[in-house]
């Protein structure tokens, strides 16, 4: 114990000797963030169609995945028939290369829109399910099959007007 108190306290009151320390200095640019400039630039990307190929971040199955136009995604079973179009309403996050929308925790539905395709519900491959009590000679494997929907994204939609129209805010 007296060597802890000793090994403590002969670097209390030391500083560290470091050479950047005191040739650092902070020089004031021009900030980055312009917000007023920025929505601007986004509205009138999207309202062109120069935005470039969206992206989106949506929650299903309580699980988040991250999609473009085009792309297929597996996840658990949904009770929709296959060839149903969908709706994505949990939106977390949407955007393009030049910005970005997060939402908190979810986009309002003014903001973006994600739509999908049913293409089939199928299994996934098996599972060993080993359950073991130790000591008892009890020994079981279960073979298990999770029920899975192939999803394909149709569109990943962003509305003009940014600021007016996230102003009422995410769907309680």
């Amino acid at each position: 114990m007296n060597f802890l108190r000793r090994s403590v306290a002969s670097f209390v009151g030391r500083r560290p000797v470091s050479t950047l320390m005191d040739k650092t200095e902070i020089v004031a640019t021009k900030p980055l963030f312009h917000p007023g400039q920025n929505i601007e630039k986004a509205n009138h990307a999207i309202a062109t169609g120069t935005a470039g190929r969206a992206f989106a971040i949506i929650q299903t199955s309580g699980r988040q995945y991250k999609v473009t136009p085009g792309d297929v995604i597996v996840c658990s079973k949904m009770h929709v028939a296959p060839g149903s179009r969908i709706v994505f309403n949990k939106v977390l996050l949407a955007g393009t290369k030049d910005f970005t929308l997060i939402g908190t925790p979810v986009l309002a539905p003014t903001l973006s829109r994600v739509t999908g395709t049913i293409i089939e519900q199928v299994y996934a491959a098996k599972k060993i399910r080993f359950i073991i009590h130790k000591r008892k000679r009890y020994r079981k494997w279960q073979g298990v099959r999770d029920h899975m929907t192939t999803v394909r994204i149709n569109s990943v939609g962003l509305q003009p007007n940014i600021d007016k129209a996230g102003a009422a805010g995410p769907p309680m």
